[in-house]
């Protein structure tokens, strides 16, 4: 997971732009009463995001006493969301955060829409709290759509608020066999408490990251092995672990945790792969 800037907009002036064009006066009326359970809302959530305790947040199907939930969904879907909406600046500004568009939970996918942290289904007084909304791929999104998280382990990992990108957590290991192939995994440092560590393994088993970086690995290795074949042959296998090194240390200077970065350093690590490996 890549770490983002929590977003400054307030969930007041959010929420007020959003329902800003409502025409029907009995729902605009409904929709205005309860304002300040929005803002007492996204107050929480930031509370409980801050402590790793979103678990607590009792889920609704009402807000305000008199607004549903389906009604809530349509303040994001129909006035957030849309093109033309009131509050269509806020979704883009929140869209586009991520650093050349990468999703932050996977580090890998285009993202192409906003993830409800909380499901909107469970919390709609903060379907458009901007702490609530993370840029995100589809994939990621819909894996998400099935947690429900009891106990602090288990809460998924928040970009805005959870910060895992000082340590190295993501490895992998080489599978000699022809093709080569990859096995991801986590590993977290020693000093990481044991709920810190269940939620890395969590993201990454709920995002079925094992398989996406495996393949992703497996493509990158079909790019460059006439590279390394080529240098095995003019100067040997020292050669090829040297040049798996410099790329491994490239790529960490862009992520610690990114799926080339354990790649790189992997091969760099087989000295089945520099001498067997590279020649098949």
């Amino acid at each position: 997971m890549r770490k983002l800037p929590k977003p400054t907009d307030q969930p007041e002036v959010v929420y007020t732009t959003c329902i800003s064009r409502v025409r029907d006066p009995s729902l605009k009326i409904r929709l205005m009463t309860c304002k300040q359970e929005i803002i007492d809302d996204s107050l929480a959530f930031d509370q409980h995001a801050t402590n790793n305790t979103l678990h607590l947040i009792a889920e609704k199907n009402v807000v305000g006493n008199n607004v549903l939930k389906n009604e809530m969904e349509k303040v994001y879907t129909d006035r957030m969301v849309g093109k033309t909406s009131p509050g269509r600046v806020y979704y883009d500004k929140l869209i586009t955060a991520p650093k050349n568009g990468i999703c932050p939970l996977c580090g890998h996918r285009v993202v192409q829409t906003l993830d409800h942290h909380l499901p909107k289904a469970h919390h709609p007084s903060l379907v458009v709290s901007p702490a609530n909304l993370v840029p995100s791929c589809s994939d990621c999104n819909k894996s998400k759509l099935n947690t429900r998280p009891s106990s602090p382990d288990e809460e998924p990992l928040h970009p805005y608020f959870d910060d895992i990108e000082g340590d190295r957590w993501l490895y992998a290991e080489v599978i000699q066999g022809n093709p080569v192939a990859f096995q991801y995994f986590v590993s977290p440092p020693s000093h990481w408490d044991s709920v810190k560590a269940n939620r890395v393994q969590n993201h990454f088993d709920t995002l079925e990251l094992s398989r996406l970086y495996s393949i992703q690995a497996a493509t990158e290795l079909s790019d460059i092995t006439y590279l390394l074949s080529k240098i095995y042959q003019t100067v040997g296998a020292d050669a090829v672990r040297n040049q798996l090194s410099d790329s491994a240390e490239s790529c960490e200077q862009q992520h610690l945790n990114y799926w080339k970065t354990a790649m790189y350093y992997a091969l760099a690590q087989s000295t089945w792969f520099h001498t067997v490996g590279v020649n098949q």
